[in-house]
């Protein structure tokens, strides 16, 4: 569901920048402000959950500034509205690069010259433009290869199993859990469509770097909205190549989500291998604090 939404909102993006360019009539600067509004909006459904888990719905509010801004503004000073629309660009293409996400590594570069363009359009508005509109056509080839780049299976609930919501630590998944589970493993799945192995040495669809724990979220998130489980055997060796903290962050906003689509999030690990202090701060991320 969530990538239908993300396509709908670049699509009416891109289609507002079209509208503006072929039908007479439309000024550009209306077309480019509606453009930055939907994008924005896309952007953030895109990235969400991961940097943006505690602000995005707050955030998707911003992408009525733009528009805002052109009602009111454009009839004092187009320079303003522009200035506007190329601030909120640069916005988002920092947002972009902090992702880390190399299908998505020339993105931020283009959106940031995209906002260049933008004062441009007060000077030359037809050739600025046109040559927007040519960018915006390689920022939706790149974001629509990024968004289909993995297909996350439709998860299959086993209502033999009964699972508490949140995070469990399991030293051993029973067989007929790890069946219908999405799984990230340092040790490769081979054909297993929901096995994502975690590793620095090869990149694949399947693959999954250690430190992309952004990513991992994000993958994890869809899973469980649709009721499934997931299983991260390798915690030490996030923790090795994150540090506790970002892990322990990265847990807590786990099981949030878990527990707010009423699924499960099993981590193959023995506590007993933790510190006394350690194994206190997960079992409060996790909610059994004794």
């Amino acid at each position: 569901m969530r990538r239908e939404k993300v396509l709908l909102y670049f699509s009416l993006a891109f289609l507002s920048l079209s509208i503006g360019c072929l039908v007479d009539g439309i000024t550009s600067l209306v077309s480019l402000s509606v453009f930055v509004s939907f994008f924005w909006v896309g952007i953030i459904e895109m990235l969400s959950p991961g940097i943006l888990s505690k602000y995005s719905d707050d955030l998707k509010y911003l992408s009525l500034v733009p528009i805002v801004a052109y009602l009111y503004l454009s009839t004092y000073s187009q320079f303003i509205v522009l200035l506007i629309d190329a601030l909120i660009m640069v916005v988002i293409a920092f947002l972009v690069y902090l992702e880390k996400d190399r299908t998505l590594k020339f993105v931020p570069f283009l959106i940031i010259l995209f906002a260049l363009l933008t004062f441009g359009i007060g000077v030359y508005p037809e050739i600025v433009f046109k040559v927007q509109v040519i960018i915006a056509i390689i920022l939706g080839y790149l974001i629509t290869v990024n968004i289909f780049k993995v297909t996350i299976p439709v998860a299959v609930q086993d209502k033999g199993i009964n699972i508490k919501p949140g995070i469990v630590f399991m030293k051993n998944v029973p067989e007929e859990i790890l069946k219908t589970s999405l799984i990230f493993s340092r040790n490769p799945g081979g054909d297993n469509e929901r096995w994502f192995w975690i590793t620095k040495v090869q990149k694949g669809p399947r693959t999954v770097e250690p430190t992309n724990l952004v990513k991992i979220l994000n993958l994890a998130v869809r899973y469980l909205e649709q009721g499934g489980t997931v299983v991260i055997d390798g915690i030490e060796y996030l923790i090795l190549e994150n540090g506790f903290d970002s892990v322990l962050k990265f847990l807590a906003n786990l099981r949030d989500y878990a527990m707010l689509y009423n699924s499960t999030v099993i981590i193959v690990s023995d506590l007993t291998t933790f510190s006394e202090k350690e194994r206190k701060l997960l079992l409060r991320v996790i909610g059994e604090e004794t």
